[in-house]
């Protein structure tokens, strides 16, 4: 039986419909019930619950012979830190109890760092507690930033005809899809080929700016003139809380935009054959935009 957390999501969805493709045991896991069914229509044992409830966890995790662990929250919850640390102990305590062998962990680059990284951050103590797991193999996969970020940005070039972030517009850096880190995360639930704990990290198939993503984005939209705006990070957090997230929630995104352009999220980050990944930015906005 392999558990995949956060079925419902763009990494543990893809997870989910690669295993049941292969003909595994899945157990998928999610707070909808309706998100999560047409897993079950294809097999998988669906478990609907809550990441902070260790009861809810210890049924994902029952007799797993790997699993899947994503930690996320909800982007409206004004105590987001607090409730994404208790998740974290939550997993572990349920990963402990079931004697779970294998374990992978949807990371982030920047996961090395407990502070100045915005939403990262919190990816920072759920890996050290997973790493205290004894006989537990652990790998963390830390990804790039997720392409699927851009998509977030619509609703705004729907209305105003522009895209915009702090992130400034000429720095380039790693994106990877989500099908990237799917992909590389249902191999290793699959066939269990990590020993101890082990970091592997991913970055997509190229460093791009988000000047050269928003062209991407415009064109992928008829709108080949879309413009790139830098916004003061003041903006950045007035304009999230205004779509309504919370506000420690905005924080913590403007200061992961602050975070790119200091080089703080990927400054000891190198590109090599085994980190790169093949799904180039174009060929996921086509997917993501038109099916």
């Amino acid at each position: 039986m392999i558990a995949v957390m956060g079925a419902s999501g763009p990494v543990g969805s893809k997870v989910a419909d690669l295993l049941l493709s292969e003909k595994q045991d899945v157990r998928v896991f999610g707070r909808s019930a309706e998100r999560l069914e047409p897993f079950g229509r294809r097999g998988a044992e669906v478990v609907v619950g809550d990441a902070i409830n260790v009861d809810d966890l210890l049924a994902l995790f029952k007799d797993a012979a790997s699993a899947l662990v994503v930690l996320s929250g909800d982007v409206a919850d004004p105590h987001y830190v607090t409730s994404r640390s208790q998740m974290s102990q939550a997993i572990t305590q349920a990963l402990r109890q079931e004697n779970v062998s294998h374990v992978v962990m949807a990371s982030s680059i920047g996961a090395d760092r407990d502070r100045g990284v915005g939403m990262v951050a919190g990816l920072h103590e759920l890996e050290g507690l997973l790493f205290a797991l004894e006989g537990a193999n652990v790998l963390s996969l830390r990804a790039a930033w997720h392409m699927e970020n851009l998509l977030a940005s619509l609703p705004m070039i729907e209305q105003q005809k522009i895209n915009g972030s702090a992130i400034k517009g000429d720095h380039r850096f790693p994106m990877i899809a989500a099908v990237d880190i799917a992909e590389r995360a249902a191999g290793h639930l699959l066939h269990r080929d990590f020993t101890g704990h082990t970091i592997e990290t991913i970055l997509g198939p190229e460093d791009r700016s988000m000047n050269e993503a928003t062209l991407a984005l415009g064109a992928a939209l008829g709108m080949p003139e879309l413009p790139y705006v830098e916004f003061p990070p003041e903006g950045v957090k007035a304009a999230l809380e205004g779509t309504g997230i919370s506000e420690e929630v905005a924080s913590l995104i403007a200061e992961l935009q602050i975070a790119i352009n200091e080089n703080r999220v990927m400054d000891e980050v190198e590109r090599t054959s085994e980190s790169t990944t093949p799904t180039r930015l174009e060929e996921f906005l086509k997917s993501a935009l038109t099916g």
